[in-house]
């Protein structure tokens, strides 16, 4: 009879590892079926002990051992992948059961039975620790390195995972990278059906050859065992962080892995972190090419400063309001560059912040912003061939627009900002003939609508496309024209890094833009533009390297954002107390930034630890085992 220490593969579990008996034959590293909280879940096998050896712990013990009854046993992860994962977890303040059930997909706990584990998929050979190494530059030259490296090591005998955080980036990456190696060529994403994700797996272990494996990182689980390098392109995508606690980034795991199977990583993209900028420059990763900081492109730029630009409304419109000018969509440059790519049966792509029609709604008389009466989040203006209505991006509440202010009950509510529902319009109005196409979370909710609709843009001579960031995902080939409308909203995201993103997004258009790239903007002074336009990645790079020592932000500290949401009393003893659980550390507290429901408030808080002293092993203890109404995200996008 055996003692089974195991870790449960499930969120939401605050302890470690568990104990059961059983009768069975079990092995470390095997994973199990278990019963906890009424719910039957995976979970591995860590230690084994007889039970005559532990009889003193087991009557001493407050809960009695619950029985495992004989179930099949499976070896599918490497101890390579587990150690990675503790330590993971460990850095994120979770439980290395909950990493698990982050970063493997459901998939293969669900079909464990049909994976085909081989003896030799078990282990890792032992080789000289590799070094890191970076590379920043545009997408073609970064493809020409990594093409030569998988040559590389294929002749060496040795297999390549190359790693990127969404659907379409990969299926990018496979067309430019399997030619002449088609065969040995596998991919991995989410939208695969289960049983296509199970014969690739198996396809994987079987294949004695050196392979290419271009998926997301939810598949290093994959138990094979010849990976020497692991490739992590686009690097700055905020996609590799998983939005849910423990908020793991594939990132950080990525790397740790890699140096427990002895594996070289290699971090690519065309702007790289502005932490991993950092961490080259002070020699702890290595080039593979000289970095490029200054970004070269075929196309003309220019930047219209929108302020004090308007237009008549129209007269029925004018009637209604106290003033008879509103502010302009699009300015005279950029009226004619549509003019132009439509007669010139040129393709164009317009970017917009925000979808609806206008991000934000104020009452002209109170200055109260329209907000959803569930979560408090701002509603967004949305168009319909009923009646316009405001929409709940956060919680999905939908209610009409005729409505009056609820603090004030006034008619005047007044739209902000330019929505891609908006643009539409608008071309509509101007150029009926137009071919528009729109890709938006709205218009295209699913991965297979978006690349239809692409398909449908590049397809359509004078062709129009108007869309948000998630646009750029599915722009393959270059257009000949593109503007910005406006994003600067985006300046006023609680983000640090915000500025890195607006640049990363303007050097995305500025690629893709071939002839001319026009960027309207209300706040011209903002020196990311210049950055952009310029291509001057070095300049950008000392500004904010600069502004975050001073602020002692990454890669200077490591954030921490602790949040909590419940009643005031609730609430109370998480302001009052929780400083003394962290000491030495201290914490800002303050409101959330987007109210909870009603009778129900969030406070946040966030701790600064200098880098050089995280994981601090008495804090993360302190943070694993906060109740599951606190949210702790290590490295948080947004501090409030």
């Amino acid at each position: 009879m055996l003692a089974l220490e195991v870790i449960p593969i499930s969120k939401g579990i605050s302890k470690e590892t568990f104990t059961y008996f059983t009768g069975g034959d079990v092995s470390i590293g095997d994973i199990i079926k278990v019963q906890l909280r009424k719910r039957v879940i995976p979970a591995l096998v860590v230690s084994t002990r007889e039970i005559e050896d532990i009889k003193s712990e087991i009557k001493s013990s407050p809960f009695p051992l619950k029985k495992i009854e004989k179930n099949k046993t499976y070896h599918l992860l490497k101890k390579e992948f587990v150690q990675a994962a503790q330590v993971t977890a460990s850095y994120y303040a979770g439980t290395t059961g909950a990493v698990l059930s982050s970063i493997i997909p459901k998939t293969i706990f669900e079909n464990i039975d049909k994976i085909k584990i081989s003896e030799k998929n078990k282990e890792t050979k032992v080789v000289v620790a590799p070094e890191k190494f970076v590379i920043q530059s545009n997408d073609e030259d970064r493809y020409a390195h990594y093409k030569s490296i998988i040559r590389e090591e294929f002749a060496k005998g040795s297999s390549v995972f190359f790693c990127l955080p969404t659907i379409q980036d990969i299926k990018k990456a496979k067309d430019i990278l399997q030619k002449g190696i088609e065969t040995y060529t596998f991919i991995l994403h989410g939208s695969m059906g289960k049983k296509e994700v199970i014969e690739t797996i198996n396809k994987i272990l079987a294949e004695d050859h050196p392979i290419l494996v271009i998926a997301t990182g939810a598949f290093f689980s994959i138990p094979k065992d010849n990976i020497s390098t692991i490739i992590l392109d686009k690097e700055n995508s905020r996609a590799y962080k998983v939005q849910s606690r423990p908020y793991v980034d594939i990132r950080y795991f990525a790397e740790i892995f890699a140096q427990k199977i002895n594996a070289k990583i290699i971090f690519g993209d065309l702007l790289l972190r502005a932490e991993t900028i950092w961490r080259y420059k002070n020699a702890e990763l290595v080039e593979i090419a000289p970095l490029k900081f200054r970004s070269l492109t075929t196309s003309s730029q220019e930047i219209i400063d929108m302020r004090n630009k308007s237009e008549d409304l129209p007269e029925e419109e004018s009637k209604k309001s106290e003033t008879k000018k509103t502010f302009k969509v699009f300015s005279d440059e950029l009226e004619e560059k549509i003019k132009e790519s439509i007669e010139n049966n040129e393709h164009m792509f317009i970017f917009t912040a925000r979808r609806g029609l206008s991000p934000s709604t104020l009452c002209a008389d109170c200055g109260n912003i329209v907000k959803c009466n569930t979560c408090g989040a701002h509603t967004v203006l949305h168009k319909s061939p009923a009646e316009n209505f405001f929409l709940c991006h956060k919680c999905g509440e939908r209610r009409s627009a005729l409505e009056k202010c609820s603090n004030c009950s006034g008619w005047r509510l007044t739209t902000l900002g330019i929505g891609s529902e908006l643009v539409e319009e608008k071309i509509q109005e101007k150029y009926p003939n137009a071919k528009i196409f729109r890709i938006d979370a709205d218009s295209t909710p699913t991965h297979k609508k978006a690349e239809i609709m692409a398909e449908k843009f590049y397809n359509s001579p004078q062709g129009i496309l108007i869309g948000t960031e998630m646009a750029l995902l599915y722009l393959t080939e270059k257009v000949e024209n593109s503007a910005v409308v406006s994003m600067d909203s985006f300046f006023s995201i609680p983000d640090f890094r915000i500025n890195e993103r607006i640049l990363n997004i303007l050097l995305k258009i500025r690629a893709i833009t071939d002839k001319k790239l026009i960027v309207q903007t209300r706040d011209a002074g903002q020196k990311v533009f210049e950055y952009a336009i310029k291509g001057n990645l070095v300049e950008f790079y000392r500004d904010e390297i600069e502004d975050r020592k001073m602020l002692n932000y990454p890669p200077f500290s490591n954030l921490i954002k602790v949040s909590i949401v419940g009643t005031k009393n609730e609430i109370t003893p998480f302001v009052e107390d929780f400083q003394k659980t962290i000491e030495p550390y201290e914490i800002d507290i303050f409101p959330a930034f987007i109210p909870q429901s009603k009778g129900k408030y969030g406070v946040n808080g966030i701790i600064k630890v200098p880098a050089r002293d995280w994981p601090n092993k008495e804090l993360v203890e302190n943070l694993k085992f906060l109740p599951m109404n606190y949210s702790v995200n290590i490295d948080p996008d947004s501090l409030i």
